[in-house]
């Protein structure tokens, strides 16, 4: 209080030098005594400090800042408290400009995420829950800037720092001006990873944040899809059923708002949906058949230039050596569709396809070998006509 009072006097004076030397002299006090009183007591002045500025705090944050983020490391856990405290005090004085220092911020405060004293863990999320206001209320916050952070930490295994991360992603997700979709690469396949946490209350929030992010998704202008469907892909082979049918059921609503902007990473998705098909979870089956037809659909009617053909073909050759067959048939059913929309291009990359449909001959499913044999006597019947053509 003393300090506080003393600082106003400063303000009101216009003596700014005299404030500087305070500040300088209590963050050396800070830094090198070995007292943990006494460095708690030089936290109680910094903070008191910035009360005293009031309205001017936000100018002298780069002298304030450094030694109170310095201390949420110390070995006391009374002095990281403190530290908290202190920085809370600061941030409600200066509020709009700490933005400016958000980074350094966020970081104090994952440190602070996975500290194991109950105390500290109080004072982190009264602080954070600060912060995040000050950020969503902010227009000059810079997006950009901060999300490679994030991005650095988003595979940390920490449950506590986990769920601090997903707390920021839906808080900045709520933000209608921040545009939290452009930066999906940098985070996404890192929610992924989180859905598969021991801990349930973990994978829900996870699980939410991702549903609020296809809906921005669903809404978004401009859409970067490459990544997103190559985490999709890599998650549909997790070995958590939880992971696995979130990726399957974020394929279908992505596939019909992508439409041809997904057709370059279609043999991929195409790859990952036939491997879900005969997975033994029914679940997770029914999302794999929507993402199928859709994909199906999808590229039927597209333009055959639209994608690789023969990236395609090679996925489907893969999977008609499947042991199971609801992979079989939908495999079999693709070939057909291609078939019939460019038997040409599908003839001409035919040596892949024969073998394996040559075995679904012997299959036990009646289903599957009449879709192998009519298969076969299209592609017969294709490759005769295209001979005729060229003997005349």
């Amino acid at each position: 209080l003393e300090v506080e009072a003393h600082v106003r006097e400063l303000r009101d004076a216009q003596q700014y030098e005299k404030i500087n030397a305070i500040v300088k002299h209590l963050a050396l006090e800070l830094a090198n005594s070995a007292q943990a009183h006494v460095r708690k007591g030089a936290l109680h002045a910094l903070s008191g400090t910035a009360i005293g500025l009031r309205q001017h705090a936000g100018q002298m944050l780069p002298q304030l800042l450094p030694p109170v983020l310095s201390a949420l490391s110390d070995p006391d856990p009374r002095v990281r408290y403190t530290a908290c405290e202190a920085l809370y005090n600061i941030a409600k004085v200066a509020r709009s400009s700490c933005v400016a220092h958000i980074n350094e911020i966020f970081d104090g405060l994952f440190k602070l995420s996975a500290d194991t004293d109950v105390q500290v863990q109080n004072g982190m999320q009264l602080l954070d829950r600060l912060m995040k206001d000050v950020v969503t209320e902010s227009e000059a916050f810079d997006l950009a800037a901060f999300m490679p952070l994030l991005g650095e930490r988003i595979y940390v295994s920490n449950p506590f720092s986990r769920q601090f991360l997903v707390g920021w992603i839906s808080t900045l997700g709520s933000v209608p001006d921040l545009d939290l979709v452009a930066h999906l690469p940098v985070f996404l396949d890192g929610l992924f990873h989180m859905l598969a946490d021991a801990n349930r209350e973990i994978r829900t929030q996870t699980f939410d944040a991702l549903n609020q992010l296809l809906r921005e998704i669903g809404e978004a202008e401009e859409v970067d899809y490459a990544p997103l469907f190559h985490v999709l892909v890599t998650h549909c082979s997790s070995r958590d059923k939880f992971t696995t049918l979130t990726s399957l059921s974020w394929l279908h609503p992505l596939i019909s708002h992508a439409q041809a902007l997904m057709l370059p990473f279609c043999a991929p998705v195409l790859n990952a949906v036939l491997s879900s098909l005969s997975h033994p979870e029914e679940e997770l089956r029914e999302a794999a058949a929507r993402a199928d037809t859709s994909l199906r659909a999808l590229l039927h009617q597209s333009n055959a230039a639209q994608f690789e053909m023969g990236t395609v073909l090679h996925a489907l050759a893969a999977h008609l050596s499947s042991a199971y067959v609801p992979t079989l048939l939908a495999a079999l059913q693709w070939v057909h569709m291609l078939l019939l929309k460019n038997a040409a291009s599908v003839l001409e990359l035919a040596p892949q396809l024969w073998p394996p449909l040559f075995k679904c001959l012997g299959n036990p499913s009646e289903e599957v070998v009449r879709l192998a044999l009519e298969a076969l006597a299209k592609m017969v019947d294709g490759r005769d006509q295209h001979s005729a053509q060229h003997s005349a």
